[in-house]
């Protein structure tokens, strides 16, 4: 099969900072289906592209008729970036989701998309979504940030560095958190190999803004995201090895969460399940299934 990706760009009226949307098709996808999805801490919007075998999630949605935009945070990718590192919070980014949503629907002719967020990704669209809720069809959240696993960290740069043992956590089980070796059980080498090219040479290098980590790794117990305030009903993929996720308060989750929402809980996943070699087929299916239901 085919597939074409448009590159656009959009621009904040508030901060005139300019954001880089992409439009991932192929001869399969409906005007009407729209899913947007959001990235995490640390990476832009390749980590759902990944050219290597059947594990892009771009074209698995496309080829099961939808159509794929991708958004780089401000701050990350290809979009503008700032010099102030801790301006890019997860308001900030939501306001950036904002801006993308509504251009998706004026593109599309369509008045609500659906919205997909991975790792902080998830706490950017649950803002986005409590703030426009006419403008989301159904949320899906992968490995979400709900808060209650890490100590207090204090983060006191505005950018920080990264190293091949953080990048590499993502595949790691909670009890190899060294990331010094790979747990090549969990993810293929190419695909890791492929990982860690792009993570490194993304525009910026090895810096990312702040703003979001230091919500994150100072908040200690604090929930960070407010399920009360989301009226589209959302499919939490959680698996209980990933080191940034408490699987407990997912559950938690579910119980205050809009009618219609589902827990899918997979034994033994980690951070970056969509890509693991044991369970991306697993759960891209249960996206499927929730979107289409």
């Amino acid at each position: 099969m085919k597939y074409n990706c448009m590159e656009l760009q959009v621009e904040r009226k508030d901060n005139g900072k300019k954001l880089y949307l992409t439009k991932y098709e192929s001869e399969n996808s409906v005007r009407e289906k729209n899913i947007l999805l959001i990235h995490g801490l640390t990476y832009n919007q390749f980590v759902f592209d990944l050219k290597y075998k059947d594990y892009s999630l771009c074209e698995f949605l496309s080829k099961n008729e939808y159509h794929v935009w991708r958004l780089d945070i401000g701050g990350y990718g290809k979009s503008e970036k700032y010099e102030d590192g801790w301006k890019v919070t997860t308001e900030n980014a939501a306001k950036d989701v904002i801006v993308a949503m509504e251009e998706i629907c004026a593109r599309q002719n369509v008045e609500s998309i659906d919205l997909l967020g991975w790792s902080w990704g998830t706490m950017i669209t649950a803002v986005a979504a409590s703030w426009h809720p006419e403008r989301v069809k159904k949320i899906i959240w992968l490995g979400p940030c709900f808060g209650g696993v890490l100590d207090p960290v204090k983060i006191e740069k505005p950018f920080l560095s990264l190293d091949d043992a953080y990048v590499n956590r993502i595949w790691q089980k909670k009890s190899e958190l060294s990331g010094k070796e790979i747990n090549f059980h969990t993810v293929e080498v190419g695909l890791q190999n492929m990982w860690m090219i792009f993570a490194y040479t993304q525009k910026g290098g090895n810096l990312r803004p702040a703003g979001g980590a230091k919500e994150i790794m100072e908040a200690g117990d604090r929930w960070l995201i407010d399920v009360e305030k989301i009226d589209s009903p959302v499919l939490i993929i959680a698996g209980d090895n990933d080191f940034y996720v408490n699987i407990e308060r997912c559950y938690q989750a579910i119980e205050w969460l809009p009618r219609g929402s589902r827990m899918n809980h997979i034994p033994k996943a980690g951070h970056a399940m969509y890509l693991e070699k044991e369970h991306y087929k697993e759960t891209r299916e249960q996206m499927l299934d929730f979107l289409n239901d």
